[in-house]
């Protein structure tokens, strides 16, 4: 009897309408997979290496140079705040898994954590 319940308990659990957050990544989860880790994407055209430090400093480079920046946690989301360059300004973002090391953020960035 008891086994029929949590059976039927783990059916109804399962059946359950996934919600849209319920693969977002958590501010620790985040941390704990990219912090300290190189991070490639593709933006504006060229590959991008990005590398968030403990401290709140984040490194982006490119073809065209460098910048250094800021980062901070705001709930389940990161904020980047880069005095110059193409993604000047203060940017917050959530992430979802999208394969084994391979992540897609909230503006539909796609990238990749290399080491």
């Amino acid at each position: 009897m008891m086994i029929r319940s949590l059976l039927i308990a783990l059916l109804l659990l399962v059946s359950l309408p996934q919600t849209a957050t319920a693969n977002t990544l958590t501010a620790r989860e985040i941390q704990n997979e990219m912090l300290n880790k190189t991070i490639v994407t593709h933006r504006f055209g060229m590959r991008v290496t990005m590398r968030y430090l403990p401290g709140g400093v984040v490194s982006a480079k490119a073809l065209l140079g460098s910048v250094d920046g800021t980062w901070r946690a705001r709930g389940n989301q990161i904020c980047s705040t880069f005095p110059r360059g193409p993604a000047k300004g203060t940017s917050c973002v959530s992430f979802k898994r999208n394969g084994d090391k391979r992540y897609i953020s909230s503006e539909g960035v796609r990238f990749r954590v290399v080491d």
